[in-house]
């Protein structure tokens, strides 16, 4: 006959629960660690950013730009990072940055734009703009938005083909490692609506804050699209 010493049985289970917490709880240390330091990363900075608004500063006094601001975008970047900056000239400091999709056309991916000028491509072009004042878009119907002028060969049919700055349903926080999708992508209790047929798309909030920006200059801002 078996005889069990209850108590040592009760202290082996208790000491086998705390040595399966005491995993659970490291994997989700670990987990939320990664967390931030993926959403860290994706909120960085561009290395060569300063450098990239001096240039920029340097385009706007040659050509008759707002010295106060511009606005950078940097399709180079991984798409689940900020890739686009109002940049204020005058503090030398990003004064908004947010996520920003790029066109799906001629077999676009989320990791691999192509960029054209042509009509109907449904692509982004890289360049100089002027912005320009804003509209009402028809689709969505009522949506505010910010004309584009292209100003380089690059991006020279940027009316004509309706590019404009404006806002659609993506996170107002960096998604790195994953990409923004260039198409409408559920994720269960968010989705992603990136909406770009090469119009430069951004987070409604990050919208309100250049628009209010672009509206109170006594003369136009650029934004410079580049890779």
């Amino acid at each position: 006959m078996w005889h069990i010493d209850f108590r040592q049985w009760l202290l082996s289970c208790v000491k086998g629960l705390l040595a399966q917490w005491r995993i659970v709880l490291g994997v989700v240390v670990l987990s939320i660690l990664g967390a931030v330091v993926c959403v860290a990363i994706g909120r960085s900075e561009p290395a060569d950013l300063d450098e990239r608004a001096e240039e920029a500063l340097a385009y706007c006094k040659k050509y008759g730009y707002s010295r106060d601001y511009c606005v950078l975008v940097d399709y180079g970047r991984h798409s689940g990072k900020t890739r686009f900056f109002l940049w204020d000239f005058n503090k030398g400091e990003v004064a908004a940055k947010s996520l920003c999709a790029h066109g799906y056309g001629k077999g676009s991916t989320a990791g691999n734009p192509v960029f054209s000028n042509e009509y109907g491509s449904f692509c982004s072009s890289l360049g100089h703009y002027r912005i320009g004042k804003e509209k009402t878009m028809s689709k969505p119907r009522g949506r505010k938005a910010l004309l584009l002028y292209g100003k380089d060969k690059s991006n020279s049919n940027a009316l004509r083909r309706g590019i404009l700055i404006h806002p659609v349903h993506l996170p107002t926080f960096s998604i790195f490692p994953f990409m923004i999708p260039v198409k409408v992508h559920d994720l269960g209790l968010y989705t992603i609506r990136p909406y770009s047929e090469g119009c430069v798309t951004i987070p409604f909030e990050t919208y309100k804050t250049v628009a209010k920006v672009i509206k109170a200059q006594h003369k136009p801002v650029m934004m410079w699209v580049y890779e």
